[in-house]
């Protein structure tokens, strides 16, 4: 096989199959890209044995045809560094050179023979289309409370997607939280959902993110694969053998109390917050939510690191409670719903809690309180220091016109979530 590579283009290529190909393992088949070379075009494969990938490259031209199991991190590597944008490949069943002017680099090649066969999706059947774009949105917002994948129960490392009344819904829950993303798709024969790995799925959507947000996907499946495929890139997926809770007769319509907030300004009270409540194992804070002043006061108290309160004040309708949660939980929340108002729905003191993003339904965050202990709760003498520290709201000046007030800040820590003594639902 012999190619002439404009490196640029072929790289864009090179590097959506480098992002699956099991670079770990480097010296066997799975660790390299399979290039197969016809009169007339090229097509990059990996696979992980779990994901798989298939697309065309562009910025080649095919001097002599052929194939070859590349290893993926050093040809791509090479190709980063390589000193010119002209390149030419040549290969044999046992060695690669790869010139750049008179540079040339010599690398060993993996037999074609010990590469895996892809699965196929000529017998599979459509499940829907729907925009890159749209599919990266709800694959980010319905894996938030996906936990990290377990031997059991085997859906807690997973997201279901699921095609229901011309909608594509996206759902996943790790026991204590709920997380649903929905977006309107097209051809949709009938019902029908596929069970993937979370993980599996969040590469996808950052590939499509960075690579094809304005093309159309066709989402497909059998008994065992799900595929996604657009113009010149297809995408398989393994799909998990294991039962979905029912979630939707988990979810209540039961409010007692509704609090309108900022998420830029709540994000940043409780990335404060978290300076102490990180250091408790627990991991917990307790919010109380009052009508009329509309005060959101959040505390958080570490034995041997101290305790702190802030007050956020916001839109409540009507009531009162505290509750008590799981930091890290409640933060992922509220990032997942971005910039601009979250409405949150208290049912009860004990009961579930639902994030959405003002007034749309789009994406529901559901998670359940944690059980505030006598430790989580502040003292007599720490509730009159606080209430003696804490000043009545004054009325802000009008701000300029061209200043921002809203800002949701970038996520400053990616820490473990911790257990908590909570009531699981599922």
């Amino acid at each position: 096989m012999k190619l002439e590579l404009e490196r640029q283009s072929f790289l864009k290529a090179w590097q959506i199959a480098e992002r699956v190909a099991q670079t770990k393992t480097p010296k066997d088949a799975i660790g390299g890209i399979l290039v197969t070379a016809s009169d007339f075009e090229i097509t990059l494969e990996a696979t992980d044995l779990k994901t798989s990938v298939k697309c065309k490259a562009i910025g080649a031209n095919v001097l002599e045809p052929g194939s070859a199991v590349i290893p993926a991190s050093i040809f791509g590597s090479m190709l980063k560094k390589a000193p010119s944008e002209d390149l030419v490949l040549e290969v044999n069943s046992s060695r690669g050179i790869l010139k750049a002017g008179r540079n040339k680099t010599r690398f060993a090649v993996i037999p074609t023979e010990e590469f895996p066969q892809l699965p196929e999706s000529e017998n599979a059947e459509e499940i829907c289309t729907l925009l890159a774009d749209d599919l990266s949105r709800i694959i980010a917002e319905g894996t938030v409370a996906a936990s990290q994948p377990q031997d059991f129960p085997r859906y807690m490392g997973t997201c279901l997607l699921k095609t229901e009344e011309g909608y594509l819904r996206a759902v996943a829950t790790d026991g204590k939280r709920l997380s649903i993303s929905k977006v309107i798709c097209t051809n949709v024969a009938k019902e029908q959902e596929a069970l993937i790995t979370a993980s599996a799925l969040k590469d996808l959507g950052k590939t499509l993110t960075t690579s094809y947000s304005e093309k159309d996907v066709k989402i497909l499946a059998d008994s065992s694969t799900a595929w996604f495929k657009l113009d010149d890139v297809e995408f398989s997926i393994r799909k998990v053998d294991a039962s979905f809770p029912t979630y939707m007769r988990i979810l209540n319509k039961e409010v007692y109390l509704t609090l309108r907030v900022n998420t830029g300004e709540l994000v940043s009270l409780l990335e404060r917050i978290d300076i102490i409540a990180r250091t408790n194992p627990a991991h917990i804070m307790a919010m109380s939510v009052t009508s009329g002043s509309g005060e959101v006061r959040v505390t958080a108290r570490s034995p041997e690191h101290g305790t702190v309160a802030e007050v956020l004040y916001a839109n409540v309708d009507q009531g009162y409670l505290q509750v008590g949660y799981n930091l890290t939980f409640f933060i992922d929340g509220l990032k997942a719903i971005g910039p601009g108002e979250a409405r949150i729905e208290f049912s009860s003191e004990e009961g579930q809690t639902r994030m959405y993003r003002g007034d749309s339904d789009e994406f529901l965050y559901m998670l359940m309180p944690a059980r505030l202990s006598s430790q989580d709760r502040l003292t007599e003498e720490e509730i009159v220091d606080f209430s003696n520290r804490t000043e009545e709201p004054q009325p802000l000046p009008e701000p300029a016109p061209e200043e921002n007030h809203e800002e949701l800040h970038d996520e400053n820590n990616n820490q473990e979530q911790q257990e908590q003594n909570t009531d699981a639902p599922f």
